[in-house]
């Protein structure tokens, strides 16, 4: 296995050069030179280098041996140890006596530099899986339960706990925020909740626990999203069969909750359970709710509109009604009874207002 890429060899010197101010090699294990700080000496054989990966351990090399070796300059040549095996070399270029004190530490920061690597890919691959994971739980598609049981219990995931999908979702021109985002959030998560980002660049968090344990996180990750990102919860769900319908309340609310009430933090299907059953029920007729259309042509300033919206938050309670509106009860009836003639519903009965509120819902989406 090949643990060296051309890549990281550079990184090594890179790193390695701003410790010492001398050239560094890496070689790989073949003795070949794929990174240095002297670039037209990349895809060199280095004698040096075969010496070290022979012996086992450390070669100097002075300017008489130099001589007689290909690829080799003075220096002090050292193994690059990873997993308890000799993956590769890394040369220091200079008089051997000048720089044999920092030799162990740069064989050290190449090594170190080679396990950050490591740890960073291994990280990387588990939130690609884990990604995987999630996006074909909330698919429509079905579920090879089996399958995504043993993948899920690779990475310490127990899909038969109760889980909630949460969305977040960042307005287009900060889609590239959405890493920043979700390394911010994963100090946010407990060791069953899984996270995943889909197509549509919306980043889904799979939430174990109760509701109390969701909304107490569901704050921080607001706060850490500085309420940039509009977040949607959806129902509870008792298996891994559930999580799609959670996922598409949870969606569905992160486009529904900002027109319901834009100064929210974050929409809840146990809130606006109502809102988002109406609306997946879908309408064919939208004849059945032009009376909407004609409130929005005649009330030019959106005043009757606003009005409708505090009546609605309010229950129908005048007296709140006028006080949020600081408008005299008479000016709110004459309101009430304009609504009623251009839409031909009255918000003071009850099914009417209901209607209202549909056609608002619906219109909302267009």
């Amino acid at each position: 296995m090949h643990f060296l890429s051309y890549e990281l060899a550079q990184e090594i010197v890179e790193r390695t050069m701003k410790i010492l101010n001398k050239n560094i090699n890496v070689m790989n294990e073949e003795g070949i030179i794929i990174g240095s700080g002297e670039k037209e000496r990349i895809n060199q054989v280095h004698d040096g280098a075969l010496l070290v990966l022979k012996k086992g351990k450390s070669v100097v090399i002075d300017e008489k041996s130099a001589a007689g070796l290909k690829g080799a300059k003075p220096g002090i040549n050292l193994p690059i140890q990873f997993n308890n095996q000799i993956i590769g070399v890394v040369g220091i270029t200079g008089e051997p006596e000048q720089i044999q004190n920092y030799a162990e530490l740069v064989k050290m920061a190449a090594e170190l530099v080679l396990e950050q690597s490591f740890l960073l890919e291994r990280v990387q691959w588990k939130q690609r899986l884990q990604g995987e994971i999630v996006n074909l739980l909330i698919s429509e598609e079905p579920l090879n339960e089996a399958w995504l049981e043993e993948r899920a219990g690779f990475l310490g995931y127990d899909l038969k706990i109760p889980r909630t999908a949460i969305v977040l979702k960042l307005p287009e021109e900060l889609g590239t925020e959405n890493q920043k985002l979700i390394n911010a959030i994963h100090f946010e998560l407990g060791n069953q909740d899984l996270t995943g980002v889909t197509f549509n660049n919306e980043i889904v968090i799979l939430k174990a626990g109760g509701q109390s344990e969701q909304i107490s996180a569901l704050k921080r990750i607001d706060s850490l999203s500085k309420r940039k990102a509009v977040i949607g919860i959806g129902n509870s769900s008792e298996n891994m069969n559930g999580l799609k319908s959670s996922f598409r309340h949870a969606r569905q609310l992160t486009e529904l909750g900002p027109r319901i009430q834009p100064d929210a933090g974050f929409y809840s299907y146990d809130k606006y359970w109502l809102e988002a059953e109406i609306c997946t029920l879908g309408l064919k007729d939208t004849e059945a709710i032009s009376f909407y259309d004609r409130l929005m042509e005649q009330d030019k300033k959106g005043e009757l509109a606003h009005t409708l919206d505090v009546f609605m938050k309010e229950g129908g309670d005048l007296g709140k009604i006028a006080d949020h509106l600081f408008i005299h009860r008479n000016t709110l009836r004459y309101r009430l009874d304009k609504i009623t003639e251009i839409t031909g519903r009255d918000p003071r009965n009850v099914k009417m207002m209901l209607e209202l509120y549909v056609a608002k819902l619906f219109k909302s989406r267009q």
